[in-house]
């Protein structure tokens, strides 16, 4: 009972208050300036990017594991409650999917890019915001070591992950990619930012 009530009505507000910031804000409003076509959200959460698409944007599919009613003026919203890891539509259903800070808290980063491989068309992208593994060597000593606490708190979010890397590796392609800081709580922990567009590569075309 406690640890539901942390996860759902505690945890949520908690999160807002971070990742609801001006800064990263801006930093949504930067990379949804790419989504076009049909647009699945990963993990839409509270719906904090609904505000950031752009105005051609009128309608997108989204998935939370925990599915909420999302109040939304200005895009209207297909919620299903999926897991990303493992997502009922067809294949090649979205010409855009995106992920803010979603990817740190799935179970395997593999299978959910995996799924988000099969179900966009050919060519089409990823768009992706994340918090990560720092390029400070000593930074990344400390995140492996709070890690589990840090996931214990943050209901399963991670903060040693290379979005890059594993993307690669799962056959996307980066258009375009940049790292920096930014002041989430605890920043020297949490506060390296991934932010990048990954098109859908011709060897995971059949996936």
């Amino acid at each position: 009972m406690i640890k539901e009530f942390y996860q759902n009505k505690v945890f949520p507000k908690l999160m807002n208050m971070s990742l609801g910031k001006t800064a990263i804000y801006n930093y949504r409003k930067e990379i949804l300036t790419h989504a076009y076509g049909s647009i699945l959200e990963i993990g839409i959460g509270m719906g904090s990017n609904l505000k950031c698409y752009p105005d051609s944007v009128k309608r997108i599919t989204a998935i939370d594991s925990y599915v909420r009613k999302i109040d939304s003026e200005s895009v209207a919203v297909d919620l299903y409650d999926y897991h990303c890891e493992d997502m009922k539509f067809e294949d090649h259903s979205f010409d855009t999917v995106v992920s803010t800070f979603c990817l740190c808290s799935v179970d395997s980063m593999e299978t959910t890019l995996k799924e988000i491989s099969r179900v966009l068309k050919p060519g089409g992208q990823l768009l992706l915001l994340e918090h990560g593994k720092s390029d400070n060597k000593v930074i990344q000593k400390l995140q492996n070591l709070f890690n589990p606490l840090f996931k214990i708190f943050a209901c399963g979010c991670n903060i040693n992950r290379d979005y890059f890397q594993v993307a690669e590796k799962m056959g996307f392609s980066w258009k375009e990619r940049k790292t920096f800081k930014a002041n989430l709580t605890p920043s020297f922990l949490a506060g390296f930012l991934y932010q990048g567009v990954a098109v859908k590569g011709e060897n995971n075309e059949n996936q």
